[in-house]
């Protein structure tokens, strides 16, 4: 009988149980933000890669072909949009950028996940500029946007990235910008 009463005795309380649980509530509190202001960098750095991946592949092509892919967006229904999304993620896919690369992982979550791996589902989340045919042209200005984020989902506008491969978003563009007097 006596080692039965000393093990119940070193069992906890249901007082220290509840103290316990409130601490790890507490800390599990403390570290959610943590979390999402990681995930959310995370998903920042993803994009830019994306974005560099693009530049990258956009590059090649100019530098095979002589010009930047002539795609045109015919305003008008979701069809005509993934029609473009198509034609975008097959002209630079020869040059490495995938389907995913264009798929920002921010506006993918904001979305819900939806699937986006067939051609019925294309999106580009990176919208890609207009240049004619002139081989020059997709050069001749050094901050001239080649692809520009579709939504400003990581707090500071849109992410862009630039004819000379620089990436930055529109706040610090702004803010430049205010400060070169421009």
């Amino acid at each position: 009988m006596a080692r039965s009463a000393r093990i119940i005795s070193a069992g906890l309380s249901l007082l220290e149980v509840l103290i316990a649980l409130v601490i790890i509530a507490i800390l599990i509190t403390l570290l959610i933000p943590a979390y999402s202001a990681t995930r959310a960098r995370a998903q920042r750095a993803q994009c830019t890669a994306n974005l560099r991946s693009l530049y990258l592949g956009a590059n090649l092509y100019v530098t095979q072909n002589g010009s930047w892919p002539q795609i045109t967006m015919v305003t008008g229904s979701d069809t005509t949009r993934q029609d473009f999304a198509q034609a975008w993620i097959t002209a630079l896919s020869p040059f490495g950028p995938t389907r995913t690369t264009w798929i920002c992982p921010t506006i993918q979550n904001l979305l819900r996940n939806p699937g986006y791996d067939t051609s019925a589902n294309a999106r580009i989340d990176y919208m890609p500029m207009q240049f004619d045919a002139k081989p020059t042209t997709p050069h001749q200005w050094p901050r001239q946007p080649w692809f520009v984020e579709t939504a400003d989902v990581h707090g500071n506008g849109n992410l862009i990235v630039f004819t000379d491969g620089s990436i930055s978003d529109l706040k610090t563009i702004a803010q430049h910008s205010a400060r070169q007097g421009h």
